[in-house]
Order: structure tokens, then C-alpha cells, then sequence
């Protein structure tokens, strides 16, 4: 059985009422029936807001650095993804395991709403409802139900994804997911770009990168960008300029890229984020597959792994030396 709105209010709300959580972060519905939106609760009196539906988009672990050193435990509600992002955060000791209490929600993936509204001919204002159906979801617009095939409106990440259910959690509401079937290759994203020479990938980075505003939303919802003061913030010394050039955009993205290696999980937040839709995804993912390859390592499995980038062995490749 898929965990429902009601279990998971009921679930936050006896947390609450034993003392074993002071704060909670979970999801509400946000400022229609298509968006949904973190939700901050310091009682158990204001759980009714909570939900948990197909639109529950954010890694909301990136919240538990502001949680920090407030007193008492932190609640957080997770997806498979979003724990994965957790097992990053206490590796690094970000986060102290010992004051937050997880609550995992199997997921089944998540809508990608504009894929949803492109499929559908419709706007976001006629949606009423997005339920879970098994392979498809129920959307409830004004005039009647229609059931979309979950492959056609999935966001990127839940196409691929491998971890369903959270890998890390204190109590698991609904059944688990041991895998989704439309799962396919998990670098299909980036094989056409891998094929390309090396012109050919400059200008296709290029062309994206110049797009960028440098707004800081793919840095600033990342869960694994925890630094206290960024490099890119920096007066002195001053590593980037402000000038909004491909050459300066290119530096920012590259160095964001190597800084968060063998700790982004493909949560997907950093593209969802983008207000000019550049694929950072694939950024991302060819690190990632070259971590895999390299060195055998998958980001957010195992609190005990050690990072790549902190560990050495004789077998290691050196062919950049």
C-alpha cells in the first residue's frame, strides 16, 4: 500500500505529541493544486497541512542545515532520492545523526509538470488533483479524470532512477519499492553527448552556458552545497568575476561540477531550479558515470563508504598525471 496524505499527517502528528520531534519538514500544497511546497511545522496542531502526492518535487535535506542547532530532534520527510542526499550530508557531518528523526516515503516518481500540461493541451489553472495509479496517474481536471501514462510526464531523474525506496530512514510509511519497471539506461542522457568531438562539445556547452543569468538557484538548492560561504560569493580573492560571459559562466559551472563529485545523487533539484532550462543534469551524470567507472563508487549508498576524492589505492588510474 502507497503512503497517503493522512498517514503521513497522522504519523507527524503522534511524533509531535511523544516528544520525539521539536520541528518538521515536509511538503503542503504551494499556491495551486500543481505545485507543491516545503512546509516548516514546530507542532503537531498544524500537521493537517502536510501532504505526499506525485508533485512532491523537493529534496527537502537541504533544509536540515538550517536545523542545525535548533534544540530537540528535526522531523524530515524523505524520498528515495532525498535520503541518498542525507547519507551525503552525514558523511561530511553536516548534519548530526542523532538529531534528526526520518520519516521515508516510498515513491513511484514524481510529475514533471510541464511535461504534464504538454501531454494533456491543457493549462495549469484546470488542474484540480495528480494521484498515483501504479504505472500511470490519475489527473483530475476541471471537467472530468484523465490517466496519463507515468513514462510520458516523469521528471528526467525518475526515469532512471535505481532507489525508490529511501535508504536511510526511522520509520517507512507504505510499502517499499524495490524498483520501477520503466527504469531504462542510466547514462542513455549524456551517450549523445559522450559521442561528440571536442569542438563539437565546446559549442554545445557554450550555447548553453550562455544562457546562464548566474542566479545562483542551481547552487543554492543543491543539498550537497554546504559550504558556510561559497568561493563564488568571495571579495578577495576574487575567483570569478560578475561579468555574465560564457567564459565566467563556463568557470562557475565547472567548478560547481567538481565540487559537488561523488556527492550529487541526480536529485535533480539544480535543473528544476534553472530559469533557463540548461540540462545541468547531464553536467552532473557524466561525473557521476566517471566516478562509477573509475572508481567504482555510486554517491549517497553508504553512510560508512568513504568519499572518492578522500581515499587512495595503488589500482587507481593515473592517466591524468
Amino acid at each position: 500500500m502507497k503512503a497517503t496524505s493522512e498517514e503521513v499527517q497522522t504519523s507527524v502528528k503522534k511524533l509531535f505529541e511523544d516528544g520525539s520531534i521539536g520541528h518538521f519538514i515536509g511538503y503542503e500544497t504551494g499556491s495551486d493544486s500543481l505545485h507543491v511546497t516545503p512546509c516548516f511545522l514546530k507542532s503537531g496542531q498544524a500537521a493537517s497541512r502536510l501532504v505526499w502526492n506525485p508533485l512532491c518535487a523537493n529534496n527537502l535535506s537541504k533544509y536540515l542545515l538550517d536545523f542545525k542547532n535548533v534544540e530537540g530532534k528535526v522531523g524530515i520527510m524523505v524520498k528515495g532520492c532525498d535520503s541518498r542526499s542525507v547519507v551525503e550530508l552525514l558523511k561530511e557531518n553536516q548534519i548530526d545523526r542523532d538529531k534528526v528523526f526520518i520519516v521515508g516515503v516510498p515513491c513511484s516518481g514524481i510529475v514533471d509538470r510541464e511535461k504534464l500540461l504538454e501531454v494533456l493541451g491543457i493549462s495549469p489553472g484546470e488542474v484540480v488533483a495528480v494521484e498515483d495509479d501504479g504505472d500511470a496517474f490519475l489527473v483530475t481536471i476541471k471537467g472530468g479524470t484523465q490517466r496519463v501514462d507515468k513514462e510520458k510526464v516523469l521528471r528526467g531523474e525518475c526515469l532512471v532512477c535505481k532507489y525508490p525506496t529511501p535508504l536511510v530512514y526511522d520509520v517507512l510509511l507504505g510499502e517499499a519499492v524495490s524498483s520501477l519497471p520503466w527504469v531504462g539506461d542510466d547514462y542513455s542522457l549524456i551517450k549523445e553527448q559522450e559521442a561528440l568531438s571536442s569542438e563539437e562539445k565546446a559549442l554545445h556547452w557554450n550555447r548553453e552556458f550562455s544562457q546562464c543569468i548566474r542566479c545562483y538557484a542551481c547552487r543554492n538548492i543543491c543539498p550537497v552545497c554546504t559550504c558556510t560561504e561559497c568561493i563564488f560569493d568571495k571579495k578577495a580573492p576574487r575567483w570569478i568575476s560578475k561579468a555574465n560571459d560564457v567564459s565566467e559562466n563556463l568557470v562557475y559551472h565547472l567548478v560547481r561540477a567538481f565540487h559537488v563529485a561523488g556527492r550529487c545523487i541526480d536529485c535533480g533539484e539544480c535543473e528544476r531550479a534553472c530559469p533557463m532550462n540548461i540540462p545541468l543534469r547531464s553536467l552532473n551524470k557524466k561525473v557521476e558515470k566517471d566516478l562509477l567507472e573509475l572508481f567504482d563508487y555510486t554517491a549517497g549508498i553508504d553512510v560508512e563508504q568513504q568519499p572518492p576524492l578522500t581515499t587512495y589505492q595503488l589500482g587507481d588510474l593515473d592517466e591524468f598525471l
